[in-house]
Protein backbone atom coordinates (compact mmCIF):
# COMPACT_ATOMS: atom_id res chain seq x y z
CA UNK A 1 0.00 0.00 0.00
CA UNK A 2 1.39 3.36 -1.07
CA UNK A 3 1.82 5.73 1.87
CA UNK A 4 0.72 9.32 1.64
CA UNK A 5 3.42 11.98 1.82
CA UNK A 6 3.42 15.28 3.71
CA UNK A 7 3.53 17.04 0.34
CA UNK A 8 0.28 15.30 -0.63
CA UNK A 9 -1.28 16.31 2.69
CA UNK A 10 -0.26 19.92 2.08
CA UNK A 11 -1.81 19.78 -1.39
CA UNK A 12 -5.07 18.42 0.00
CA UNK A 13 -5.16 21.17 2.63
CA UNK A 14 -4.91 23.81 -0.11
CA UNK A 15 -8.05 22.64 -1.95
CA UNK A 16 -10.73 25.35 -1.74
CA UNK A 17 -13.92 24.56 0.13
CA UNK A 18 -15.18 23.47 3.52
CA UNK A 19 -16.69 20.38 5.15
CA UNK A 20 -18.70 20.07 8.38
CA UNK A 21 -16.95 18.65 11.42
CA UNK A 22 -19.65 15.97 11.70
CA UNK A 23 -17.76 13.86 9.13
CA UNK A 24 -14.77 13.55 11.47
CA UNK A 25 -17.01 12.67 14.39
CA UNK A 26 -18.55 9.84 12.34
CA UNK A 27 -15.07 8.60 11.34
CA UNK A 28 -14.06 8.49 15.00
CA UNK A 29 -17.24 6.64 16.01
CA UNK A 30 -16.58 4.02 13.35
CA UNK A 31 -12.98 3.51 14.49
CA UNK A 32 -14.15 3.21 18.11
CA UNK A 33 -16.74 0.62 17.13
CA UNK A 34 -14.36 -1.45 15.01
CA UNK A 35 -11.04 -1.01 16.81
CA UNK A 36 -11.83 0.30 20.30
CA UNK A 37 -9.75 2.82 22.22
CA UNK A 38 -6.53 1.18 21.04
CA UNK A 39 -7.63 1.91 17.47
CA UNK A 40 -8.33 5.54 18.37
CA UNK A 41 -4.78 5.72 19.73
CA UNK A 42 -3.33 4.29 16.50
CA UNK A 43 -5.30 6.82 14.46
CA UNK A 44 -4.12 9.67 16.67
CA UNK A 45 -0.52 8.48 16.24
CA UNK A 46 -0.91 8.45 12.44
CA UNK A 47 -2.36 11.97 12.48
CA UNK A 48 0.53 13.12 14.67
CA UNK A 49 2.98 11.78 12.07
CA UNK A 50 1.28 14.06 9.55
CA UNK A 51 1.53 17.18 11.72
CA UNK A 52 -1.83 16.96 13.53
CA UNK A 53 -4.12 18.36 10.82
CA UNK A 54 -7.15 16.90 12.67
CA UNK A 55 -7.83 16.78 16.40
CA UNK A 56 -10.81 14.42 16.55
CA UNK A 57 -11.44 15.14 20.23
CA UNK A 58 -11.80 18.89 19.64
CA UNK A 59 -13.79 18.81 16.41
CA UNK A 60 -17.15 20.60 16.56
CA UNK A 61 -19.76 18.84 14.43
CA UNK A 62 -21.47 21.95 13.04
CA UNK A 63 -18.31 23.97 12.31
CA UNK A 64 -16.65 24.18 8.89
CA UNK A 65 -13.16 22.75 8.22
CA UNK A 66 -10.94 22.62 5.10
CA UNK A 67 -12.45 20.12 2.65
CA UNK A 68 -9.11 18.39 2.08
CA UNK A 69 -9.30 17.12 5.66
CA UNK A 70 -12.16 14.85 4.55
CA UNK A 71 -9.75 12.84 2.43
CA UNK A 72 -6.93 13.13 4.98
CA UNK A 73 -9.09 11.57 7.69
CA UNK A 74 -10.00 8.59 5.50
CA UNK A 75 -6.41 8.16 4.33
CA UNK A 76 -5.17 8.20 7.94
CA UNK A 77 -7.70 5.54 8.91
CA UNK A 78 -6.78 3.43 5.88
CA UNK A 79 -3.07 3.67 6.62
CA UNK A 80 -3.32 3.23 10.40
CA UNK A 81 -5.11 -0.11 10.06
CA UNK A 82 -3.84 -1.32 6.69
CA UNK A 83 -7.36 -1.25 5.30
CA UNK A 84 -8.38 -1.59 1.65
CA UNK A 85 -11.32 -0.41 -0.44
CA UNK A 86 -13.73 -2.88 1.18
CA UNK A 87 -13.23 -1.39 4.64
CA UNK A 88 -13.47 2.22 3.40
CA UNK A 89 -16.71 1.37 1.59
CA UNK A 90 -18.01 -0.18 4.83
CA UNK A 91 -17.03 2.97 6.73
CA UNK A 92 -19.08 4.99 4.22
CA UNK A 93 -21.95 2.55 4.59
CA UNK A 94 -21.99 2.95 8.38
CA UNK A 95 -21.51 6.75 8.40
CA UNK A 96 -25.19 7.80 7.97
CA UNK A 97 -26.23 6.04 11.16
CA UNK A 98 -23.80 8.20 13.16
CA UNK A 99 -24.85 11.50 11.55
CA UNK A 100 -27.53 13.58 13.26
CA UNK A 101 -27.85 15.64 10.05
CA UNK A 102 -28.78 12.53 8.05
CA UNK A 103 -31.17 11.29 10.74
CA UNK A 104 -32.87 14.68 10.77
CA UNK A 105 -33.30 14.74 6.99
CA UNK A 106 -34.53 11.13 6.88
CA UNK A 107 -37.55 12.12 8.99
CA UNK A 108 -38.85 14.30 6.16
CA UNK A 109 -38.84 11.52 3.54
CA UNK A 110 -42.33 10.53 2.41
CA UNK A 111 -41.87 8.52 -0.80
CA UNK A 112 -39.10 6.95 -2.86
CA UNK A 113 -39.21 9.67 -5.51
CA UNK A 114 -39.36 12.44 -2.92
CA UNK A 115 -36.42 10.84 -1.09
CA UNK A 116 -34.45 10.87 -4.32
CA UNK A 117 -35.31 14.50 -5.06
CA UNK A 118 -34.30 15.56 -1.55
CA UNK A 119 -30.92 13.79 -1.66
CA UNK A 120 -28.93 16.89 -2.82
CA UNK A 121 -29.87 18.53 0.50
CA UNK A 122 -27.47 16.14 2.20
CA UNK A 123 -24.66 17.63 0.20
CA UNK A 124 -25.27 21.28 1.01
CA UNK A 125 -25.56 20.43 4.71
CA UNK A 126 -22.07 18.87 4.63
CA UNK A 127 -20.04 20.70 1.95
CA UNK A 128 -19.55 24.22 0.56
CA UNK A 129 -18.10 22.82 -2.70
CA UNK A 130 -19.43 20.38 -5.26
CA UNK A 131 -23.01 19.89 -6.38
CA UNK A 132 -24.98 16.67 -5.97
CA UNK A 133 -27.62 16.23 -8.66
CA UNK A 134 -30.59 13.86 -8.47
CA UNK A 135 -30.28 13.14 -12.18
CA UNK A 136 -32.66 10.27 -13.00
CA UNK A 137 -35.22 8.16 -11.16
CA UNK A 138 -36.75 5.18 -12.98
CA UNK A 139 -39.21 3.34 -10.75
CA UNK A 140 -40.31 1.02 -13.55
CA UNK A 141 -36.82 -0.29 -14.32
CA UNK A 142 -35.76 0.15 -10.67
CA UNK A 143 -32.71 2.32 -10.86
CA UNK A 144 -31.65 5.88 -10.02
CA UNK A 145 -28.70 8.04 -10.98
CA UNK A 146 -26.87 10.56 -8.80
CA UNK A 147 -24.27 12.89 -10.27
CA UNK A 148 -21.65 14.74 -8.26
CA UNK A 149 -20.23 17.79 -10.04
CA UNK A 150 -17.18 19.97 -9.33
CA UNK A 151 -15.77 17.74 -6.59
CA UNK A 152 -12.31 16.37 -7.30
CA UNK A 153 -10.65 15.89 -3.91
CA UNK A 154 -9.20 12.35 -3.77
CA UNK A 155 -10.20 8.90 -5.17
CA UNK A 156 -10.69 7.51 -1.66
CA UNK A 157 -13.89 9.56 -1.46
CA UNK A 158 -15.31 7.72 -4.48
CA UNK A 159 -15.03 4.47 -2.54
CA UNK A 160 -16.46 6.06 0.60
CA UNK A 161 -19.49 7.39 -1.29
CA UNK A 162 -20.21 3.98 -2.81
CA UNK A 163 -20.86 2.81 0.73
CA UNK A 164 -22.55 6.01 1.84
CA UNK A 165 -25.14 6.20 -0.93
CA UNK A 166 -25.77 2.49 -0.69
CA UNK A 167 -26.73 3.00 2.98
CA UNK A 168 -29.04 5.91 2.15
CA UNK A 169 -30.70 3.64 -0.44
CA UNK A 170 -30.98 0.87 2.15
CA UNK A 171 -32.84 3.29 4.40
CA UNK A 172 -35.46 4.23 1.82
CA UNK A 173 -35.94 1.17 -0.42
CA UNK A 174 -37.81 -1.87 0.80
CA UNK A 175 -35.45 -4.25 -0.94
CA UNK A 176 -32.80 -6.67 0.23
CA UNK A 177 -31.06 -6.54 -3.15
CA UNK A 178 -29.57 -3.10 -3.78
CA UNK A 179 -26.40 -2.48 -5.77
CA UNK A 180 -24.34 0.63 -6.48
CA UNK A 181 -21.73 1.39 -9.11
CA UNK A 182 -19.67 4.48 -9.92
CA UNK A 183 -20.12 4.58 -13.70
CA UNK A 184 -18.32 7.90 -14.24
CA UNK A 185 -15.47 9.39 -12.23
CA UNK A 186 -13.53 12.66 -12.42
CA UNK A 187 -10.35 10.72 -11.61
CA UNK A 188 -10.91 8.66 -14.77
CA UNK A 189 -11.30 11.76 -16.93
CA UNK A 190 -15.09 12.18 -16.76
CA UNK A 191 -16.75 15.56 -16.23
CA UNK A 192 -18.44 14.41 -12.99
CA UNK A 193 -18.90 11.41 -10.69
CA UNK A 194 -21.95 9.28 -11.46
CA UNK A 195 -23.45 6.71 -9.10
CA UNK A 196 -26.06 4.25 -10.40
CA UNK A 197 -28.15 2.49 -7.79
CA UNK A 198 -30.34 -0.50 -8.71
CA UNK A 199 -32.82 -2.46 -6.65
CA UNK A 200 -35.09 -5.48 -7.13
Amino acid sequence: MKKITKAEIKKLMEIPGKVRGVVFATDLEYVKEKKGERGVGLLKKKIEEWGNPIDYKKVKVTEWYPVGLRAISLLAIKEAFGWGDKEIKDLGNCAPKYSFIVRMLMKSFLSLKRSFEETPKYWTKHYTVGKLEAYEFNDKEKYLVLRLHDFKIHPILCIYYLGYYLRISQYVFESEKITIEETKCMFRGDAYHEFVIRWE
